[in-house]
């Protein structure tokens, strides 16, 4: 099954301090051609650079240097968005009266797209009931 990388995943792998050896594997193992990224990932990036704006100027031009000239090139044709299907998927997924959050969102658009979702944070994403991947633990959720 194809990927869906979350934000973790995607930032991590530009930032060694976070890879531990089971993560520095899978990015050996990963082939990228295979996996997508959704349009909300890359709101989360850009809101981030945003912030870094006001608050580091300089790290804010390579946060947006890595995204413009990194992820977007690698991820072209494979960014996914937040479409009408999408949409109504995410709104069957909020739960006593949440709101939709961001990860609703991007587990919306893997079960939208048949696609599993590689997070560090599983635990996020087990009240939608789809499936994950810890490329740090090489750890698979129960879902489908």
């Amino acid at each position: 099954m194809a990927l869906l990388l979350d934000t973790n995943v995607i930032s991590a792998a530009r930032r060694p301090e976070k890879q531990d050896s089971a993560f520095q594997q899978f990015l050996q193992e990963f082939d990228v051609a295979t996996a997508y990224l959704s349009a909300i990932t890359i709101m989360e990036i850009k809101f981030g650079i945003e912030r870094e704006k006001r608050n580091d100027p300089a790290f804010a031009a390579d946060l947006e240097r890595w995204l413009d000239g990194i992820v977007l090139p690698s991820f072209a044709g494979r960014i996914l968005p937040f479409d009408l299907d999408v949409a109504m998927r995410a709104g069957t997924l909020v739960t006593a009266g949440k709101r939709p959050s961001a990860d609703a969102m991007i587990a919306a658009t893997a079960l939208e797209h048949g696609l599993r979702i590689a997070t560090r944070n599983i635990a996020d994403f087990t009240p939608f009931e789809v499936a994950c991947f810890d490329p740090w633990k090489h750890e698979a959720s129960k879902a489908p």
